[in-house]
């Protein structure tokens, strides 16, 4: 597989090749977290369509009934949209309207709620997360060190390799391929200062003892050479890399026995890697001693350093989605959003409009169905009785709750075909909501953006723009069928 920049010679060279996994982790996290934060505002709409002609009823029930109805329109926007005049971002509007609507939400509104601030809790580290994707090519010399150890680097990146050295001297990563700069030079003394220099700092290094080893060996100074080769052997007994130069070391000085020996070990840990590395140096295509590349991994955990660009490009995407606030106040702020819904909780239910879900009116004084949705009290009668006495006594009441589930099974499913979610939101299907505007987030995005969030040095020739846009309206298309297929209720269930 031709990558652009690096040929692979097959599919498990994949998850080595940095800048591919970089790219597909970036595009994956932000695809989720944009889908995630799409989804929440969309929540926030569901609960604008939901409750708000409840915060209207009971606003006007508060003046008697005399404020002028534009006059009441105008003062619920103020109340609404109060988070307008703070510069907040989309996400504030959403906590504000939970906090609004708290004491209209029935109990899976409420979990959500809960996820929402734990969403808020992690925040600041999420963004953390995303602004490491974003900064890829300018923190950590993450792409010279790729470059440099997969041979694609130019001298732009060995000066920048140095000069991070010079003012991070403490940093052992970059000291390393700076090593394998000078071992392709041949300048193999200065590499083995540069290596000591690395396992000061990071002496359980075992990659660093292996390229100890060669350029000791590149000195002649054999004995410290089989020292450091045997020490990585020690950090890491099951990797034939160490094990197979250790042979080739062995060749080289004429120790055929102890050669032969160092083969065998690493061919019963694994002998097709072993029978690899023969034939390419049988070929010429490798140079006699193997080294290492920078773990996926470690590139990861270098990736997500702190540093300047990566706080600044944090502090960026946090404010996009919350603003008002500082980056690091996010803890804080989700703490109070908790204490003030704890409080919200001792404020009586019979204070707020509910609206029966079983027929349809308003009611203050009520109760909760056995799934935990508002009920009245007459139809609570009505579910708590015997058949016969509601024929016989309630027959009127039988026949409003059978119009209500006719008119909202026709609503919910004109709602959800607006947009998937809504009715099911409007029908207290929470969950099944929250799961068609998650998938509807996600397809919106593909479609803008055709999955490009992050930029690196990867691949050059692949350009998946156009599936993605195309993805994301297959996906679309599958939810709005999904929507008209099964609507959120059907009459009769």
């Amino acid at each position: 597989m031709s990558t652009g920049i690096l040929s692979i010679s097959s599919m498990k060279g994949l998850h080595t090749y940095w800048p591919l996994v970089s790219t597909l982790l970036g595009n994956g996290y932000f695809l989720v977290i944009t889908a995630t934060i799409l989804t929440l505002c969309l929540v926030g709409i569901c609960l604008l369509v939901k409750y708000t002609p409840n915060l209207i009823h009971d606003l006007g029930n508060s003046t008697n009934n005399e404020f002028p109805a534009l006059g009441l329109k105008l003062w619920l926007a103020f109340i609404l949209l109060l988070p307008v005049f703070f510069d907040a971002g989309p996400l504030w509007f959403v906590l504000w309207w939970f906090i609004v609507f708290w004491g209209y939400l029935n109990k899976s509104e409420k979990r959500l709620a809960f996820v929402f601030i734990s969403f808020i809790f992690m925040s600041s580290w999420m963004a953390h997360i995303g602004a490491g994707f974003i900064t890829y090519a300018q923190t950590q010399v993450n792409r010279e060190i790729f470059n440099i150890e997969h041979n694609i680097g130019s001298t732009k990146d060995s000066l920048a390799i140095a000069s991070w050295i010079q003012n991070n001297p403490a940093d052992a990563e970059p000291l390393n391929t700076k090593a394998l700069i000078e071992l392709k030079k041949g300048n193999n003394t200065e590499a083995v200062t540069l290596l000591s220099r690395s396992l000061d700092l990071e002496p359980d290094s075992f990659r660093f003892y292996n390229h100890l080893g060669i350029a000791l060996a590149g000195i002649e100074r054999n004995r410290e050479a089989v020292k450091a080769f045997q020490n990585a052997i020690t950090l890491e007994p099951d990797n034939i890399v160490y094990h197979y130069n250790l042979s080739r070391l062995y060749q080289a000085t004429y120790n055929l026995f102890e050669a032969e020996r160092s083969v065998r070990k690493a061919s019963s840990i694994d002998p097709k890697g072993v029978r690899h590395f023969l034939d390419n140096e049988a070929a010429g295509r490798h140079a006699r001693y193997i080294t290492e590349e920078v773990p996926v991994t470690r590139l990861l955990a270098r990736q997500m350093r702190q540093s300047g660009n990566l706080s600044r490009a944090a502090d960026a995407l946090w404010n996009m989605a919350f603003g008002i606030f500082n980056r690091n106040r996010a803890i804080i702020i989700s703490i109070a959003a908790v204490m003030m819904l704890f409080l919200f909780g001792h404020i009586p239910e019979d204070k707020f409009t509910k609206r029966c879900n079983r027929c349809g009116n308003l009611y203050y004084s009520g109760t909760m169905s056995k799934s935990g949705y508002p009920m009245c009290l007459q139809c609570h009668w009505i579910e708590t009785k015997a058949k016969k006495q509601v024929n016989t006594i309630l027959h009127n009441k039988a026949e409003e709750v059978k119009q209500f589930r006719i008119d909202n099974t026709s609503n919910t499913s004109k709602l959800e075909l607006i947009f998937p979610g809504l009715g099911s939101f409007a029908g207290n299907k929470t969950m099944k909501g929250i799961l068609r505007m998650f998938i509807l987030s996600s397809a919106l995005i593909l479609m803008l953006t055709g999955g490009q969030f992050i930029y690196s040095i990867v691949p050059s020739g692949i350009h998946l723009t156009g599936p993605m846009r195309i993805a994301g309206i297959c996906i679309a298309a599958l939810v709005y069928w999904r929507s008209y297929k099964s609507p959120p209720i059907r009459y009769g269930v």
